[in-house]
């Protein structure tokens, strides 16, 4: 329960800086992540590929995504080890409903927090926006900026996958 409310504390706290304006249907990444995502709990790595380093999830998640099947999400994850910034806007995976982490070492991560995406709507932003983060700024292509588009509007019904983890204000929270 601890790692819910340091992921809670965090995500609120994300929630607050604003990027879009009042009329926008999510005024940060962080705002659409707790309206639509899910609580996923950490998994040993499959092994069925290697992993990439750390600081390229979003290029890394898209690649297992893609060689695999899996289910692409954007989100934040607690590192609790990171002890100033243990929480942080990542990208992974989902494999029967398990976590897939890609980019970070096992045993690092103890709680993920984001919006399973279909992969027609993944692959299309990407595309239009040229770079690997469908949501969010990728750190490897800072020019990326948020998906003001995303935010202003709001996501396409069909983008977000459901039955992918427990809703923030699920059951029990």
């Amino acid at each position: 329960m601890e790692a819910e409310a340091t992921l809670r504390q965090w995500v609120d706290a994300y929630a607050k800086l604003r990027v879009g304006e009042a009329g926008w249907r999510f005024r940060s990444f962080a705002q659409a992540v707790r309206e639509l995502g899910t609580v996923q709990q950490p998994a040993p790595w499959p092994g069925d590929r290697r992993q990439w380093a750390p600081g390229r999830c979003f290029a890394a998640a898209t690649d297992y995504a893609e060689s695999t099947g899996a289910v692409y999400v954007e989100g934040f994850v607690l590192v609790p080890d990171l002890a100033q910034w243990p929480v942080f806007e990542h990208a992974w995976c989902l494999r029967v409903g398990a976590v897939a982490d890609p980019s970070l070492p096992v045993g690092s991560a103890v709680l993920y927090f984001g919006i399973p995406l279909a992969d027609g709507y993944r692959r299309a932003e990407q595309a239009r926006r040229g770079t690997h983060a469908v949501l969010t700024t990728d750190p490897q292509q800072p020019w990326s900026l948020m998906n003001d588009e995303a935010l202003r509007r709001g996501l396409p019904e069909a983008a977000v996958l459901s039955g992918f983890g427990v809703p923030w204000g699920g059951p029990g929270r």
